[in-house]
């Protein structure tokens, strides 16, 4: 019987992944960079390829303080990507029932869509960032990371030994050095927080308890961005995107045609906007 427990229990410590990244496994900019490109894949908006519910929920100034002013401003959005091309359509808020649609360079917006239509579409200029309306979320922040960098390092934490921090200082605007946390067994970001001139401007954060497995690759289903004077507790807007789960299953499809949502519906009749 003892013989049979300690097999056991060397069974389950073999399951246990016993490996983490370390800083000493990251002591070039070249090795940084392919680990934070690798780390930010966990974000479901960073996805090539992806299909996800998203609940959100933007506030600025007082209103954060105001459950009901801020619900008011709370938004249900289907998100899907395949490649170029991506849309965003509003189910339900302020913003319902159209969407925004962008195919490689061009951008759309749609007043009137359904779950696999859009209709009443006229193109616009935008910026090359994918912000959408009513939000301070830009998916080109973490472009930064990678782009205009002068230095990167690694710096393991003595408190905190779960996680590890890498200082990236860039030599272009908007902003000059960035600070970002991981967790180094699961390899995902924690926080990423961006400074210019010595002043903390923006902060990304995620949730270790809200990370959820698919296919092996561990995703963030929780993510809170505020625009920041200094202190990250001290901001001017913020934003909560959280992915809902249906039958104890997070809505987030890494290949769009398994979604229940668009089984019935064609990729390219989603993205169409004569």
């Amino acid at each position: 019987m003892k013989r049979i427990i300690c097999l056991a229990v060397l069974l389950l410590g073999l399951s246990t992944p016993l490996w983490a990244v370390e800083c000493k496994d990251l002591d070039s900019k070249a090795k940084i960079q392919q680990f934070l490109t690798k780390a930010m894949d966990s974000n479901p908006l960073l996805r090539a390829k992806v299909s996800a519910k998203l609940e959100v929920s933007p506030c600025e100034g007082k209103t954060c303080k105001s459950k009901k002013l801020r619900k008011s401003f709370a938004e249900t959005i289907h998100l899907v990507r395949s490649g170029k091309n991506t849309r965003l359509y509003f189910m339900k808020g302020g913003h319902a029932p159209g969407c925004l649609i962008r195919r490689g360079q061009r951008r759309f917006l749609c007043s009137s869509c359904r779950s696999g239509s859009n209709e009443s579409c006229r193109s616009f200029t935008a910026s090359d960032s994918t912000i959408w309306p009513g939000t301070n979320i830009d998916t080109s922040d973490f472009n930064l990371l990678k782009k205009d960098i002068s230095s990167a390092k690694c710096q393991p934490l003595k408190n905190k030994k779960r996680f590890l921090m890498i200082e990236s200082l860039r030599s272009a605007k908007p902003y000059d050095r960035i600070l970002s946390y991981y967790d180094k067994q699961k390899e995902v970001p924690i926080t990423v927080n961006f400074f210019n001139k010595g002043v903390l401007r923006k902060v990304y954060r995620f949730f270790p308890k809200y990370y959820v497995k698919v296919k092996g690759q561990w995703f963030s289903t929780v993510m809170r961005v505020r625009t920041t004077k200094g202190r990250e507790k001290a901001y001017l807007f913020e934003t909560l995107l959280h992915i809902p789960r249906s039958k104890d299953h997070p809505q987030l499809y890494l290949n769009p045609k398994k979604d229940p949502a668009l089984r019935a519906v064609s990729l390219d009749s989603l993205f169409a906007t004569n």
